[in-house]
């Protein structure tokens, strides 16, 4: 069997590519540690690898959000910890107030501590994390609560749902009352507010066919045909007090997330279930108990030196009280929820994490005798195909 020159030179650049190339993927496999470095190292291996990858990936979304949802409710049940605390204090405040034993003065003076109550509940009520609200329900940009008009009523002549709208502001209790009797919308009646707690009054008159009653600056609106009668010296006939109110502006609906393939979790929480307030697309107060409306028509009372209304409030405020502890006790259970839930999830994280090494990762001890012994061959190439292509007709002369 002749062979030529041309067959020698060509069979010994292919063994020589076929060493370099062992040499190469060896090499690329030390550099990286990894045996399946492209879909052509191993196609099932790799398809397996993207797969669990993915799969991976989707679990790390899931941690992360349940991180992001313990960080809220984290924050959520620290400051309900601080509004029971607070709600305590007024309780007891409210107590003191209910037993007919101080003067206006002293009523006056725990009006304004109640005040103080109230101001740091709505500022619970407005905790942010980040510039997310945690009581604003899904509609987080905004603030949960903000500063509106209501009113407290302080007996049977006038019902809520007489009142159609309040506008305007004012920054203390304002006093109205009717001087005259008839119906609104049809009759003119003279009525007088107060915006100092009673000592000075302004009358006005609320024409024939109107309903919205001037009080400089806030306006009320009556529905049309209410009744009113005059007041009296002993708190009877129509009269009721213009006052700040707590108006909760989030959503009816919590931010939900998922935290896994199957489960998702309220992250936040609507503030108008667990604090009440006013409902601004109503303009009337949420249903009871009422934390906000309580404390309010509490400060009003204690002003006017009505002790049997706070101690109705007091019983009233006994229930939001429970009703935050239970809001506290739901946020508390959702914790514990997510906490499994992402130990569970890091757990197959890191199981997941295990397969794909066990698939992508080389044996680096391997790895090394395997790269030796590929150098070994491909200089052994080198040094016969060089010896071979050296020789000529020329060495056998």
């Amino acid at each position: 069997m002749r062979i030529s020159t041309a067959q020698i030179y060509s069979l010994s650049l292919n063994q020589m590519n076929s060493a370099l190339n062992d040499v190469t993927k060896l090499t690329i496999m030390n550099a990286s540690q990894k045996q399946v470095n492209s879909p052509s190292d191993d196609p099932a291996g790799m398809g397996r690898i993207v797969e669990l990858s993915g799969y991976g990936n989707s679990l790390t979304g899931y941690i992360d959000n349940c991180g992001v949802a313990l960080d809220y409710l984290g924050t959520a049940d620290d400051v309900l910890g601080t509004a029971s605390e607070t709600i305590t204090a007024a309780l007891e405040l409210a107590e003191q107030a209910s037993t007919e034993t101080y003067t206006d003065e002293e009523l006056d003076m725990m009006a304004l501590e109640m005040q103080g109550y109230l101001d740091a509940l709505y500022a619970i009520a407005n905790t942010q994390v980040g510039s997310d609200s945690i009581f604003a329900g899904d509609d987080t940009g905004d603030n949960a609560y903000e500063m509106g008009l209501g009113v407290t009523l302080s007996n049977d002549a006038l019902a809520a749902s007489d009142f159609v709208s309040l506008t305007g502001e004012v920054d203390d209790t304002v006093a109205v009352r009717f001087t005259s009797s008839g119906t609104v919308g049809t009759d003119a009646l003279d009525y007088e507010y107060s915006t100092d707690g009673g000592d000075t009054w302004t009358s006005a008159t609320l024409a024939a066919g109107d309903t919205v009653l001037d009080l400089g600056d806030a306006q009320v609106e009556l529905a049309a045909s209410t009744a009113v009668t005059a007041a009296d010296d002993d708190g009877g006939g129509s009269l009721f007090y213009l006052r700040p109110a707590c108006v909760y502006t989030g959503s009816a609906k919590a931010m939900s997330v998922g935290i896994s393939e199957s489960t998702s979790v309220d992250m936040n929480s609507v503030g108008s279930d667990i604090f009440g307030g006013v409902d601004p697309s109503t303009g009337q107060a949420y249903g009871s108990p009422n934390l906000f409306e309580t404390l309010s028509d509490c400060i009003v009372h204690m002003q006017n030196g009505d002790s049997e209304a706070v101690a109705q409030c007091l019983e009233d405020l006994g229930d939001c009280h429970e009703t935050v502890e239970t809001g506290a006790a739901d946020i508390g259970a959702r914790e514990n929820k997510i906490t499994y839930t992402q130990t569970s999830l890091s757990l197959v994280k890191s199981l997941t994490t295990n397969s794909i090494s066990s698939i992508e990762d080389a044996d680096a001890t391997q790895l090394v005798v395997e790269l030796e012994q590929a150098n070994y061959v491909y200089e052994a190439v080198l040094s016969t195909s060089s010896s071979i292509m050296s020789m000529s007709l020329l060495d056998y002369i």
